[in-house]
């Protein structure tokens, strides 16, 4: 679990790593959609703050199923970059 916020140079580096077979990765993120209950955990949040956070407008989701939701790790990466609640320890 992710227990500080992100810094402009850490998200650089993220976006610019690439795996020696072309998949991109995401600092720890898996290269999938994201569940609210994963994307808290690696956030240091809790997952209702997640869905606040989408039904807001400040975390873009995707529609899976009748009533899911999943995360793109770029959507998550951004939102921390833009001021995310994070628990700082």
């Amino acid at each position: 679990m992710r227990k500080t916020p992100c810094s402009d140079s850490d998200l650089d580096r993220v976006n610019n790593q690439v795996s020696g077979d072309g998949v991109a990765t995401f600092e720890g993120l898996p290269n999938r959609f994201l569940t609210a209950l994963e994307v808290a955990e690696f956030v240091g949040c809790h997952e209702e703050t997640v869905r606040r956070a989408y039904w807001r407008g400040l975390l873009t989701s995707q529609r899976f199923g009748v009533r899911g939701r999943r995360f793109h790790p770029t959507d998550v990466l951004d939102w921390i970059r833009r001021g995310a609640p994070t628990k700082v320890s």
